[in-house]
């Protein structure tokens, strides 16, 4: 048993995020599935500031983590509305030009929606910056393509799931 005058455990300890995530799995009997979701959210969020916070920056940190993926309502993770979410960027892709009518048109096999773990994480939250420009550099958009390409991204909005799922077939496309 712990005394109570020892210090606590650092908050990005990652035993312990690992122990509290297993006790509230989905996949355990007693699991919670949006108490899970938050967690890890949290988990993700404390981690950035102990990082950010070791790197001398400023607390406001979540801004900029905020600016680094597409806009994004986290509620389009569930299930029902990221399979909306996917047909609506397959309906835009019917509505724009090459290259991006071709990029979007990739997601027509897309069936990986989960209701947990961290693949639904990945619903949750929107593509990074990051994503979205490898995706513009795998299609080969010119400077004006791209900035189009992440005013798509923005309208969609592309979560970080469809960021990957584009990435791979793109590269899958590239190699054949």
């Amino acid at each position: 048993m712990t005394s109570h005058t020892s210090a606590p455990a650092p908050l990005n300890d990652r035993s312990y995020w690992r122990r509290l995530l297993a006790t509230v799995h989905p996949d355990r009997g007693h699991g919670d599935h949006e108490l899970f979701v938050f967690l890890t959210a949290l988990r993700e969020h404390v981690e950035g500031c102990s990082r950010h916070r070791e790197d001398g920056l400023e607390p406001a940190h979540h801004r900029y983590h905020d600016r680094a993926r597409v806009p994004y309502d986290e509620a389009l993770g569930f299930v029902d509305e990221h399979i909306m979410l996917t047909h609506r960027a397959l309906s835009i892709a019917e509505t724009v030009e090459e290259p991006f009518c071709g990029v979007l048109r990739l997601l027509v096999d897309y069936d990986d929606n989960v209701e947990h773990g961290g693949r639904a994480l990945r619903q949750c939250r929107g593509a990074t910056w990051c994503q979205v420009s490898y995706i513009a550099h795998l299609a080969n958009m010119s400077k004006a393509e791209r900035q189009r390409w992440y005013d798509l991204c923005r309208s969609i909005p592309l979560s970080e799931a469809l960021a990957s799922h584009l990435i791979n077939r793109l590269k899958i496309e590239a190699a054949a």
